[in-house]
Parts: structure tokens; C-alpha cells; sequence
């Protein structure tokens, strides 16, 4: 139950950088910052849950879903990493 809450924090916090962001309340590169490094965490998180692999088949085991402790963690960081992407792209692209 804690992890569901933690994972929506993290969902809810990358939509407040983007809607903070689109409303023009947030500066491209603080938006920028926030979003990669909510992404380096929660990617870290992850392979730290894998600490008994090594990097590569760690890194690769996380592209696939029977991975995952929960659907909820797989969604959440998919969710991230596209608002995070988005959120790149514009403060990279039209800054």
C-alpha cells in the first residue's frame, strides 16, 4: 500500500512540474531539472531493487513488465518517464 502512495506522489509531482511548467509559473530549465532528476531517482530506485543482478540484466529487466513488483510501480515510472519526456523536449526544443 505505501509503494501505491509513493508511486502516485511521484505521478502527481511530474504533473504539477508540467502543469507548473505549461502555465509558464516555471522557468524551462527548472522544469528541466525537476523532471530528470525525478526520473535519475526513480530509475535508480529501481535498479537498486535489483542490486543481485548485474547492470545490463538489470537495466534490461526493466523493460520487461513480470519484472515489476506491482503493475502500480510499472505504470507510475512509464508515466514518468513520458511526462518527463515531453517536459524535455519542450524545455530543450522551444526554450
Amino acid at each position: 500500500m505505501i509503494n501505491r502512495i509513493l508511486n502516485s506522489l511521484l505521478v502527481a509531482a511530474m504533473v504539477a512540474v508540467l502543469v507548473a511548467f505549461e502555465m509558464k509559473l516555471m522557468a524551462p530549465g527548472d522544469a528541466f531539472f525537476i523532471a530528470v532528476a525525478v526520473i535519475v531517482v526513480f530509475t535508480g530506485q529501481q535498479l537498486i531493487a535489483r542490486e543481485q543482478m548485474g547492470l545490463t540484466e538489470a537495466a534490461t529487466s526493466m523493460l520487461r513488465p513480470t519484472s515489476w513488483r506491482s503493475r502500480s510501480s510499472l505504470a507510475a515510472y512509464v508515466v514518468c518517464l513520458a511526462i518527463g519526456a515531453f517536459v524535455t523536449v519542450q524545455a530543450l526544443g522551444f526554450a
